[in-house]
């Protein structure tokens, strides 16, 4: 199933799944990075900690709003596909 974008654009519901893994693997490389950094001395351990808990926070809720994207889709789908596998599901029985 094709979704539309805002902006125009059709994604398929994998392609959203896809993007959202992006920005998910984004996110734990900075988190990564940061611990690294302090780990070989070049970051302080406040300002890694700091940083960390900020990129955490805007991590999560960045996930929040794409769930909630995510969510009103499927439920979208669910109603519909569900009315057409009922029509299915009656035709069927019709025939038997």
């Amino acid at each position: 199933m094709e979704l539309t974008a805002k902006d125009g654009e059709h994604e398929t519901k994998a392609g959203i799944y896809e993007t959202w893994a992006v920005v998910n693997r984004a996110f734990e490389q900075i988190v990564n990075a940061l611990d690294k950094l302090q780990r070989i001395g070049v970051l302080s351990g406040d300002y890694a900690q700091d940083q960390n808990t900020f990129t955490n926070d805007l991590w999560a809720r960045i996930n929040i709003q794409i769930m909630a994207g995510v969510s009103k889709r499927e439920e979208d789908d669910c109603a519909h596909y569900g009315k057409m596998r009922a029509t299915l599901e009656r035709r069927i029985r019709g025939r038997q």
